[in-house]
């Protein structure tokens, strides 16, 4: 079962750790997505009748996992790039 790292973020990092988590998900859509299927997907559900909330779609955890390496090995994104 997939899990989520444990880092203890501070809010700034946890923005861009999300805008890294968005960017992935746009990219891989065409440069176009809903917002609500996403938020669907990571709506919080009771897995296995365990009383353990995780996603509805457990891929969300290992696109915010590498959101995270992501943001841990590039920090924030350039400027420049966010200016498109």
């Amino acid at each position: 079962m997939t899990a989520f790292r444990e880092d203890n973020l501070t809010t700034e990092d946890a923005f861009w750790v999300m805008w890294y988590f968005l960017q992935e998900h746009y990219e891989l859509s065409n440069n176009t997505f809903e917002v609500s299927d996403i938020l669907s997907a990571s709506e919080p559900m009771d897995w296995d009748g365990s009383g353990i909330k995780r996603p509805a779609d457990n891929g969300m955890i290992d696109f915010w996992n590498e959101a995270l390496e992501k943001y841990k090995k590039q920090g924030k994104p350039d400027w420049k790039q966010l200016k498109k």
